[in-house]
């Protein structure tokens, strides 16, 4: 008998493949001084934390929004269930969407190293929502 395997999640599966770009990127970002890689590591690991959100916000029947408010609605959707998600996408946006992506202040690569390890377990738990 053969064993059912979940329905594919599209956005979830862009999350992972986000986090997973984001590490290879930072690794040879790092690795080689290029800190275009170092920012872009930064935004593919923003991506993937609100890829995650707008999962859960389908999943629990909103549409997952877009344009200049976008933030303000997942963190307000994230607050409803968990002030201390909201808390962490707030953080994200800063640190690495603001900071390291747009500003060029990113963290070392150890420091990048646990952004990312942060925002995958970020994202476990909103896959729990």
């Amino acid at each position: 008998m053969a064993t059912a395997h979940p329905p594919r999640n599209p956005r979830l599966e862009g999350a992972q493949k986000f986090i997973e770009l984001a590490r290879e990127e930072a690794k040879k970002g790092y690795g080689t001084g290029d800190y275009r890689q170092v920012r872009d590591a930064a935004e593919k690991t923003w991506l993937a934390v609100g890829e995650a959100v707008n999962e859960a916000m389908a999943r629990h029947g909103k549409s997952p929004p877009v344009g200049r408010g976008a933030h303000a609605e997942r963190r307000a959707f994230l607050g409803a269930f968990d002030r201390g998600l909201a808390t962490e996408l707030s953080y994200f946006a800063d640190a690495l969407h603001g900071d390291c992506f747009y500003d060029g202040h990113c963290p070392t690569k150890e420091g990048m190293q646990a952004e990312i390890a942060h925002a995958q377990q970020f994202i476990d738990r909103v896959k729990r929502l």
